[in-house]
């Protein structure tokens, strides 16, 4: 008997169960590929919350198809009953059973005459094919002097339940003349759209997140316009971002839902879905790094360093449009290497944000310990356990996704992944920046209280301000070397170590008080400090190494 591609159907068969997911609502097959075979995840009309249509796969052959072609839709779970063995094994070559009905295995006794060309099962006694989601029908394709004469050209199937479904079709040798040829178009017809199956989750997920941000700015607004006196410059930014991110997700949310209904993306929309996705996470960790800088808390101005900060969010920015156009257009299974340069660049610029981010937080934790400024340190612990929390979680995900995914090779991986697929690449980052953001606005939320977050909070005894100058003088040995101390307001220069001292209290002398009740007293001495009631307000100016002009101020 002549070779034949029946041969290698068992590995064939079991790479159904990994085989490329559907990326559009039809595939395509002709005797001439590879695998002639194509798998899809199918919701079925009871498994989604919206009323919807029957589920249906539908294979439609072209005129061009030729001979005996045999065909078997099947669920993942029903393929263990697919092929058939001979009763005496060592007529079996490497082990491997039977799938097509041929003149072999009539003689063995598998199949009779009435089955020649058609599929082989392996049923339990009590089992019956039309139990199991197995449907099989054979073609005869036979040309004529006015065309191709056949009874049918397709089939359909109507999908009863959610899973992961596959189609084989196979050309067979039987005494046919000419040699068998086939095309065939095969449309996945879901219950809810156009939309394949593995996308579905999307529109719910998006459409979820843009409420939640909704909500979220809803509620920003009302305590902003409560507080709108005492809004710091980093809740003017959050509240940028909160808008950026309702924007965002509703650009996401309206790319999929117009995906379902027209059954093919729209380039314009996807634009948008591309540069938003960009822009939230680049504005996101720009806005982080510069709160860890301590600006607007610490530091009324960045000098050069803003420069630097935004220069890495540009180029953070155009990685984020690469790889996000990357993962919208290219299926990760087809991309190979390609992938993996659309990655590197935008994990670098990720890498080197967050080293920034938690370098900057611990110096600024080192300041706020050094001047007592408890409450300011508090929020800003609170905030490092989060940055290690994310980094934590992104470690993890990322080893348990390339943990899962090394196995993507193996028989059943897809059948098992295709749901939650999305979500392993794409689902559970928009989670993880979910909750992170939502602390931060938890944290940073406009309140009567925001001043002890700005840049005035003042130190409450004499004691307390006459150590913390010894203690700022002691930073600089600590690599701080920025901070020095403040030129007075008529332009003269204090010495290295001077501090300024306002000191007001019940028993100023007459003169004092007739020229305002102010006293000052300049250089280290701290000659006020005894009188009670004083109160000490440090004013000290923070010079950049490379802008001479950034500030460390406490005091009104």
């Amino acid at each position: 008997m002549a070779p034949s591609p029946l041969k290698p159907l068992a590995a064939l068969l079991l790479l159904a169960c990994l085989s490329i997911l559907a990326t559009a609502e039809t595939t395509w097959l002709s005797s001439d590929s590879s695998y002639p075979l194509a798998c899809a995840g199918m919701y079925a009309k009871s498994d989604i919350p919206t009323p919807g249509t029957d589920a249906w796969i539908r294979v439609q052959f072209s005129d061009l198809s030729n001979g005996h072609i045999a065909m078997v839709i099947y669920e993942h779970q029903d393929l263990q009953y697919i092929g058939a063995t001979y009763s005496d094994d060592e007529l079996i070559e490497d082990n491997e059973p039977k799938y097509i009905c041929d003149t072999s295995a009539i003689a063995s006794n598998i199949c009779t005459n009435s089955s020649l060309g058609s599929f082989l099962f392996s049923l339990p006694p009590s089992l019956p094919l039309n139990a199991t989601s197995i449907y099989t029908k054979t073609f005869q394709f036979v040309y004529t002097s006015n065309g191709v004469v056949t009874a049918e050209q397709g089939a359909s199937y109507q999908v009863s339940r959610t899973g992961y479904y596959c189609v084989v079709i196979l050309t067979t040798r039987t005494k046919d003349p000419g040699a068998p040829f086939f095309e065939a178009d095969i449309d996945w017809q879901n219950s809810y759209g156009e939309l394949p199956a593995i996308e579905y989750p999307k529109i719910w997920f998006y459409g979820l997140f843009s409420i939640l941000y909704l909500v979220i700015g809803v509620l920003w607004m009302i305590q902003s316009l409560r507080y709108w006196r005492d809004i710091l410059t980093v809740q003017n930014y959050i509240s940028g971002v909160i808008f950026f991110l309702m924007v965002e997700m509703a650009f996401n949310w309206a790319y999929w839902q117009n995906y379902n209904i027209n059954g093919k993306p729209s380039w314009g929309l996807l634009a948008m879905v591309v540069i938003t996705n960009a822009g939230r996470n680049s504005i996101s960790f720009f806005m982080l790094l510069i709160v860890c800088m301590g600006y607007g808390v610490v530091k009324p101005s960045l000098g050069s360093t803003m420069q630097r900060c935004a220069a890495l969010a540009y180029t953070h920015f155009a990685f984020g449009v690469i790889y996000s156009s990357g993962t919208m257009l290219m299926d990760p299974d087809d991309a190979g290497i390609i992938i993996v340069l659309v990655i590197f660049p935008l994990a670098l610029t990720m890498t080197l944000f967050y080293v920034w981010i938690l370098q900057s937080i611990n110096q600024t934790l080192t300041v706020l310990d050094l001047r007592r400024q408890t409450v300011k340190a508090i929020m800003y612990r609170r905030l490092y356990r989060l940055l290690v929390f994310s980094v934590g979680m992104v470690i993890l995900f990322f080893f348990l996704n390339a943990f899962n995914f090394s196995y993507r090779n193996t028989p059943g991986w897809a059948a098992r992944n295709w749901k939650w697929r999305w979500f392993m690449l794409d689902g559970w980052l928009n989670v993880l920046y979910f909750i992170v953001f939502f602390v931060i606005v938890v944290l940073w939320r406009p309140t009567e209280n925001n001043r002890r977050y700005g840049l005035d909070q003042l130190s409450q005894d004499e004691d307390e301000a006459m150590d913390l100058e010894n203690r700022l003088r002691a930073a600089e040995g600590l690599g701080f070397e920025g901070m020095k101390n403040r030129t007075n307001g008529a332009g003269g220069a204090l010495g290295d170590d001077a501090i300024i001292f306002e000191l007001g209290g019940d028993e100023l002398s007459d003169e004092e008080d007739g020229k305002g009740g102010a006293y000052r007293e300049r250089g280290r001495s701290a000659g006020g400090v005894g009188m009670s009631g004083a109160k000490a307000v440090l004013q000290v100016e923070s010079i950049d190494v490379e802008a001479a002009e950034e500030q460390y101020v406490f005091g009104p």
